[in-house]
């Protein structure tokens, strides 16, 4: 070998010296975020963030006109009194007796109205939003059926809780232990989904990313 080839060979990497390979860069959580996570993943997946997160806007929408606008107008037909839906840590035969006593048919029905309408719409709109979210930033399908079933349940309970609420009111309190056991739960698996909702849109699919 020349003298000359024994001076290039240092260069032959582009004047670099080899190094081992380097190790995988760390991530912090100020790297995270979720709006470029998003907008990257949507153009990197042919775009499916879009109609998820129409999805999740129909779905808040749902939320804020069931909880915030027709249910606590039902507060106008029963003496300005919470309906039991909206209670979070559940109620008593008590308090279902005292709504009973100041609803009236019409008020019942108008209850009735809403549960059918939006209180049947909304239960499956945030299952549709979690199993469409889970199957968008999942790979395993193991975890992916266990958000179908978590979404399935949290609809069948909710939906189940409207029918248990009425039942309770027309029997002037009775039935009411299961009533609010269904809403305590309700609120706590819908607790739990947007939990782990917002945990897979800011998280869900690094690995996939890197890959």
């Amino acid at each position: 070998m020349s003298v000359s080839q024994k001076k290039k060979s240092p260069s032959a990497h582009g004047g670099r010296p080899a190094t081992p390979a380097e190790a995988p860069e760390r991530v912090s959580l100020r790297d995270l975020s979720p709006r470029r996570d998003l907008a990257e993943a949507g153009e990197r997946e042919g775009s499916p963030a879009m109609p998820v997160i129409a999805l999740i806007g129909t779905t808040l929408f749902m939320a804020g006109y069931y909880h915030l606008l027709a249910l606590v107008q039902m507060a106008q037909l029963a003496d300005g009194l919470t309906m039991p839906d909206n209670r979070f840590f559940g109620y008593s035969a008590a308090d279902v007796a005292a709504l009973a006593a100041v609803m009236d048919d019409a008020a019942l029905g108008q209850l009735n109205w809403v549960h059918k309408t939006a209180g049947v719409i909304f239960p499956i709109a945030v299952a549709l939003t979690l199993i469409a979210v889970a199957a968008w930033r999942l790979r395993p399908a193991g975890p992916k059926w266990a958000m179908v079933g978590l979404g399935a349940v949290f609809a069948a309970v909710d939906i189940w809780e409207n029918i248990a609420i009425e039942a309770a009111l027309h029997a002037g309190g009775d039935g009411t232990g299961l009533a609010s056991s269904l809403t305590v739960a309700r609120w706590i698996l819908l607790a739990l989904i947007v939990l782990i909702t917002v945990v897979l849109l800011v998280f869900g699919g690094r690995g996939r990313a890197r890959r």
